[in-house]
């Protein structure tokens, strides 16, 4: 059985709750990087989220009831981030979160909502999050994964740069499961990484770090945290190569101020930033809902959107919506019900909150899977170059959480 989609979306004009709505509200938290190194992609987590509440909240809420969104900031920061979600847990007594998109904070989080049966939507795209030694009952994944974005990504890649290749990578999880995936994945395609370059979180300066890639290699993938002074100091050392950043990259800067140096930069994203590059009357709707033009521009900001942390958010919600209405959830107490009902829907149709096509759902890892947009700059635009069909990203689950 699909989950059912809901109604089209009209114009966000106000946050209170709508007259559609009885009863005690739903309570969402969300634990975002409002400030810290990764605000880039919080900023676009806390818009999406505080407008599809207000949305949903303006057409009959979640089960008729109203939605109570709570956001702290993590500040980008492990203790923090987990702190705040204590308190999200304890004090604001939530009775969902949608988790933070930074793995260590992730990782640790997770197994406190487990442990707490609080139901956490991660955001986090390293693949670490829900395999055998992270996955926990009480936590799903709307969005991708470096496991299934390297499946999805390689092979169109090395098929068109070439097979040789250097990842250059930030040394933390996120970075470590990017290398390790795309590794699998370019030699799956007949490729090879001939070298993995690590780069300190803290390293001052990038250019020793830079001047250790083969300037022979094809290609060079980037999962880095400032992948715009990368790409800049790349170009700026004569390294002409092809650069492909780790998916969900253009979410952390705004790829307008890579200017001449992004030509040709490729990227690995869950959608595409215009809506020409994308045939879904719904993404327009979520547009206009949100004040962001055809081209992707926020009205509010002038900024380019990160449209992959969009999607997550807007899936995230479409599953809580689903599930909730599906399995009669009412309190607390219901959620390993829903959960166990999550593991029975297989699939989740276009629609509102899933506005580019079907996600699968794999129950026994609680992980999604999407199509997977390749993107390129060319001539000072974000462009679709093309997809990786959600089944080619499918790769081996490593636990099976129905079981028990």
């Amino acid at each position: 059985m699909a989950a059912s989609a809901s109604a089209a979306l009209p114009r966000i004009v106000g946050t209170s709750f709508a007259a559609g709505t009885s009863g005690d509200p739903i309570v969402i938290g969300h634990q975002c990087e409002l400030t810290g190194w990764d605000a880039a992609t919080g900023f676009w987590r806390n818009k999406v989220a505080t407008g599809l509440c207000d949305w949903l909240n303006a057409n009959g809420g979640i089960a008729g009831r109203p939605i109570k969104l709570v956001t702290v900031d993590t500040k980008s920061d492990v203790d923090v981030g987990v702190n705040q979600l204590r308190k999200l847990l304890l004090e604001d007594e939530v009775d969902f979160v949608i988790g933070s998109e930074i793995s260590s904070i992730a990782i640790a989080s997770n197994k406190i909502a487990n442990e707490n049966k609080r139901l956490y939507l991660t955001m986090s795209s390293s693949e670490a999050t829900t395999s055998k030694d992270n996955a926990v009952p009480y936590q799903f994944r709307l969005t991708t994964n470096s496991a299934a974005t390297a499946a999805g990504a390689a092979q169109k890649y090395v098929e068109s740069v070439g097979p040789r290749w250097v990842t250059f990578f930030a040394d933390i999880k996120w970075g470590q499961s990017e290398r390790d995936w795309w590794a699998k994945g370019v030699a799956a395609s007949g490729g090879e990484v001939d070298n993995a370059i690590a780069l300190p979180v803290d390293a001052p300066d990038l250019l020793p770090f830079v001047m250790q890639i083969d300037r022979s290699a094809h290609g060079i993938f980037i999962p880095v945290l400032n992948a715009l002074q990368a790409i800049q100091l790349l170009r700026n050392s004569g390294y002409d190569q092809k650069i492909v950043l780790a998916g969900q990259s253009f979410s952390l800067f705004d790829y307008r101020e890579l200017g001449e140096f992004g030509d040709g930069v490729f990227g690995i994203e869950t959608a595409p930033v215009s809506l020409a590059d994308m045939n879904s009357p719904e993404m327009a709707d979520i547009y206009q809902a949100l004040g962001i033009d055809g081209n992707g521009v926020d009205a509010d900001s002038g900024k380019v959107v990160g449209s992959s942390m969009l999607l997550g958010i807007a899936q995230s919600l479409g599953f809580l919506k689903a599930n909730v209405e599906q399995s009669g959830w009412k309190t607390k107490q219901d959620t390993a019900a829903l959960i166990k009902h999550a593991e029975s829907v297989p699939s989740y149709p276009k629609g509102p909150l899933f506005p580019l096509g079907d996600v699968t759902m794999r129950a026994q890892d609680h992980q999604a899977f999407m199509d997977i947009y390749l993107l390129q700059m060319q001539a000072g635009s974000l462009v679709k170059y093309g997809v990786a069909p959600k089944d080619i990203t499918i790769y081996d689950a490593d636990v099976d959480l129905t079981q028990g």
